[in-house]
């Protein structure tokens, strides 16, 4: 049987995560609201809360995206 509690963070799979100083500063609970929403802005389309913008689209361009 596993123990839970030593499972591994996936953030660990990240290129930069070990050259980090401070990895224990980022705040799960405010990541996990930015995203959804983000998510849930660009979903519905309210303005407001979309990060799908100009910008955002001449950056997806010159990414060959």
């Amino acid at each position: 049987m596993t123990n839970i509690w030593k499972k591994k963070s996936i953030f660990f799979d990240l290129l930069n995560w070990l050259r980090l100083e401070v990895r224990h500063c980022i705040d799960v609970m405010h990541v996990k609201k930015n995203v959804c929403d983000s998510l849930i802005g660009t979903l519905l389309n309210i303005n407001e809360k979309m990060k799908d913008g100009l910008n955002a689209r001449l950056d997806l361009i010159e990414m060959n995206i």
